[in-house]
């Protein structure tokens, strides 16, 4: 707007003309070509995939109840014009006839006409689907079904679409994780510093554990004590931060504390001056909740790939996944026992060469962590020793049925 003034020399709004102004007349909307290529008359659904942090594209793997969630639409992109993009809503409803949820895809597909055109080479980048974060009502435990209610172009008209356009999904529930994380305050003789878990290393862990195990919450407490031994460590350092940890233990179920509780002790490694291998006080054969383990934590800096600001988060849930009876896979050969005699996928990784599992990684905005795809033939399962490492569909299953046992065998009589 414009202004002159008035007679006592106060300013006087002037209405600019209708042309010129866009809150009276709107600017000329664009045709849908300027806004996303070409029009594709239609597009083909080739798949939908209902995941969490790991799953097959026929989704093989259990689903659990309350624990976050992503749809994937896979679309064949090969029939249609690079630079096009595409967005879409999701109907999700608990049955036929149930009222219906209506979810918005988390961004724009932008098409790649060069993109593989087999649904299994797509899911191993994000990008290449149209992403929907289901809300936590859509995953209680029991059926839903998933249907892509409408696809169209980014600021432009509705596109028809052919394929699957309905799955259904089952959700298991489970227990979650109780976990009481100890970090151990130590003396380094050598310099007369005093060592203990920074904030961040707590955080990272958890963050993990909650996007990786089959849990639908971690029921988390922390707290740091001084530790019964000093720097530098040796090989008996492990098994005194584990004897502490399992009286710590000990003395808090007699005092109330829930039987199902596993304990993790953290130890700072002094920015790699002071590394203690991590080590589980045993792997359980059946439900033994009470089997505590101890873990390093630190910055990584290329640490097993790891580039982020901790590497307790891997590290930490390695040394938990023997606590629930899991073994060693035995990759890399010679620097890792190969004790887990069923593990299924070559090289430790989280699939074969059929690319059947990609792992899901569904981010952590607070610790600046991405929504990801994870090769499952360029990642590892969390109990070898490689580089690059999440959950495979066998840890992830076989530590929910754990859980399970310690939730029936070990729960809390009520008064």
């Amino acid at each position: 707007m414009t202004s002159k003034r008035n007679k006592s020399g106060m300013a006087r709004a002037q209405i600019q003309p209708p042309e010129s102004n866009p809150y009276v007349a709107p600017s000329r909307r664009r045709v849908d070509s300027e806004l996303t290529g070409p029009a594709p008359s239609q597009v083909a659904i080739q798949a939908i995939e209902v995941c969490q942090a790991i799953q097959s594209i026929d989704g093989s793997v259990t689903l659990v109840a309350d624990k976050a969630t992503l749809v994937r639409v896979h679309i064949d992109q090969s029939s249609l014009a690079s630079g096009v993009r595409l967005t879409g809503e999701l109907k999700v409803r608990t049955s036929i006839g149930a009222p219906a949820t209506y979810v918005p895809a988390l961004g724009d597909l932008t098409v790649d006409s060069q993109a593989p055109s087999t649904r299994l080479d797509q899911r191993n980048a994000i990008q290449s689907s149209l992403n929907f974060r289901l809300p936590s009502g859509a995953t209680k435990t029991g059926e839903l079904l998933v249907e892509v209610n409408r696809i169209w172009l980014a600021g432009g008209d509705d596109v028809k679409f052919t394929g699957t356009k309905e799955v259904s999904a089952t959700f298991v529930s489970a227990p979650p994780l109780r976990l009481r994380c100890i970090g151990l305050r130590y003396r380094d003789n050598s310099t007369g510093q005093t060592h203990a878990p920074d904030a961040v290393h707590f955080a990272y862990l958890r963050s993990f554990l909650e996007r990786a195990y089959p849990v639908p919450s971690v029921e988390w407490t922390q707290i740091v004590v001084d530790a019964d031994f000093t720097a530098p460590f040796n090989d008996q350092t492990v098994l005194k931060a584990n004897a502490q940890i399992a009286a710590i233990r000990s003395s808090e179920v007699n005092n109330g504390m829930d039987p199902r509780t596993h304990y993790l002790a953290l130890v700072d490694d002094a920015r790699g001056k002071n590394f203690m291998r991590g080590r589980a006080m045993g792997i359980p054969a059946a439900a033994a909740p009470d089997t505590v383990a101890s873990s390093p934590c630190g910055v990584p800096n290329g640490f097993a790939g790891d580039n982020d600001l901790s590497y307790s988060d891997w590290y930490g849930a390695h040394e938990l996944g023997h606590t629930f009876g899991r073994y060693h896979p035995g990759f890399p050969p010679g620097a890792q026992d190969a004790s887990d005699k069923d593990f299924p996928y070559q090289n430790g990784q989280l699939s074969n060469a059929d690319q059947k599992f990609v792992g899901y990684d569904l981010g952590d905005s607070t610790l600046g962590i991405p929504l990801q795809a994870l090769s499952g033939t360029h990642h590892h399962d969390l109990m070898t020793y490689a580089e690059r490492q999440w959950i495979c569909a066998h840890t992830f299953e076989a530590i929910r049925s754990r859980l399970i046992e310690e939730d029936q065998q070990f729960a809390p009589s009520i008064a």
